[in-house]
């Protein structure tokens, strides 16, 4: 495939390879699609976005959704030296 530079285009490419930004004139293009790559993964996530209620609601409703009689652990389960013995010290 071939692709034609308008001058400004072409002394823009010449200035980034200068500068040390790309190595070659064919970098453009892969800068190029990568570009429109982030723009189409930002225009899906803000169309699957959901609203602040949207989000409040669904959590809720995870959060209620587990059981209350789960029984809790005892002082010893959650005690420093019980989780990290010696390792903890």
């Amino acid at each position: 495939m071939t692709f034609q530079f308008s001058p400004e285009q072409e002394e823009l490419i010449g200035q980034a390879i200068r500068a040390g930004i790309i190595h070659a004139p064919n970098e453009v293009v892969d800068i190029g699609i990568e570009t429109l790559r982030q723009r189409m993964d930002a225009r899906m996530a803000s169309a699957s976005a959901i609203t602040v209620e949207q989000w409040s609601r669904e959590f809720h409703n995870w959060v209620h959704s587990h059981s209350t009689t789960t029984p809790l652990l005892s002082d010893e389960a959650i005690d420093r030296d019980s989780i990290y013995g010696i390792r903890g010290m």
